[in-house]
């Protein structure tokens, strides 16, 4: 009898760890936090958890996350943009968006007229971010290590314009001779390993997200990680697209 209950035991713990998705994802300020908390992790948490699947957070620099998961490694990867990665699986809802905005000193203000004037300009962006795949204007791009590196090189006139994700640096943030505008948003999705569990869970994404989006719980998991004030554009083009769909 004792064995027949450890068999059993077994059997459901084994039941337990297959039923884990294991999610790969960088320290992202308001979307993925160690704690477990973040806009990708709880919008994860939402569409699996209530088909019986537990999420385990590994947080790795983002190319370790994306090697991981295209080796089969892992199950999924968060934030990433459409066709960066070969051999993998990605939805067409995205898990969110790049609110790409341009940050200049204030004197260039005047003149700037938009993507335009990005055009032949000494531009900067953190290292990995492929900026010059969705802008079409040609750009003097530099990658630099650090958004405090990037504010510093501003400020000294070397280089024009810093592109950045806006929603990491709020109002404030910035040098009082520095100004932040909005350039365009650029969807990113998760990625799902070209495996059985990949594939299925690839499969829920997209019915998973349309319901998050019809009854309102991905607005409020933005709220609940204060950026739904960036993102409120970005989320009613979610709200059209889900309702125009088929269930």
């Amino acid at each position: 009898m004792v064995r027949l209950f450890l068999f059993c035991c077994l059997l459901i713990t084994s039941f337990v760890r297959a039923d884990t998705i294991h999610v790969y994802c960088d320290d992202w300020p308001g979307f993925c936090h160690r704690d477990g908390k973040g806009v990708y992790l709880d919008v994860v948490r939402a569409i699996y958890e209530p088909l019986g699947h537990g999420v385990k957070l590994h947080m790795v620099p983002y190319k370790r996350a994306l090697a991981v998961v295209s080796k089969k490694e892992g199950d999924m990867a968060m934030g990433v943009y459409r066709g960066e990665v070969p051999g993998v699986h990605q939805p067409d809802y995205p898990d969110s968006a790049d609110y790409v905005s341009v940050v200049m000193q204030k004197r260039w203000l005047p003149h700037w007229a938009g993507e335009h004037s990005l055009k032949e300009q000494e531009v900067l962006w953190l290292r990995g971010w492929a900026f010059d795949k969705f802008i079409p204007e040609p750009m003097r791009w530099f990658e630099i290590d650090s958004h405090e590196m990037a504010l510093q090189l501003l400020i000294k006139g070397r280089y024009r314009y810093y592109l950045t994700d806006g929603a990491l640096y709020p109002e404030g943030s910035l040098p009082p001779e520095l100004v932040q505008v909005f350039l365009r948003w650029i969807p990113t999705y998760p990625i799902f390993a070209d495996t059985p569990k990949g594939r299925q869970l690839h499969g829920l994404w997209d019915p998973g997200m349309r319901t998050l989006i019809r009854q309102g719980k991905l607005a409020e998991i933005y709220r609940q990680n204060k950026l739904y004030d960036y993102y409120q554009d970005f989320l009613r083009e979610q709200v059209v697209r889900a309702n125009k769909s088929q269930p």
